[in-house]
């Protein structure tokens, strides 16, 4: 599975291993997925990322596009949610959110900086 996204600021890549944000700016964030225990429907998942982000950097979708195609009440919700960088353009660098990651799923290049767990 591949997707992607791209603007003139950014371009978000998400695969089975990770999701990632390019940006025109030099600033890269990726999140390892087989590390990320984020669960929008499961309580107990980690939102640490989402809470901690001064900037608000990251947001959240279901792994699958819903196909509006498909009559109403044919339609399954999606279940599997995952965490993206949507808007990578706007960190500061800060690297709270690498801090915070229990797991160590997240990584930031920001300009020359690593910020790694």
């Amino acid at each position: 599975m591949l997707q992607t996204s791209k603007s003139e600021f950014l371009e978000v890549i998400l695969d089975d291993h990770a999701s990632r944000a390019i940006t025109q700016n030099g600033i890269e964030i990726t999140i390892d997925r087989h590390k990320c225990i984020y669960s929008m429907y499961d309580p107990k998942g980690c939102k640490k990322c989402l809470q901690i982000c001064p900037v608000r950097v990251y947001a959240t979708r279901p792994i699958e596009k819903r196909d509006f195609s498909i009559p109403p009440r044919e339609r399954i919700d999606p279940t599997i949610w995952v965490i993206l960088p949507t808007w990578a353009d706007w960190c500061n660098g800060c690297g709270a959110c690498v801090e915070e990651c229990p797991k160590d799923a997240i990584t930031v290049q920001f300009g020359e900086e690593l910020i790694a767990p």
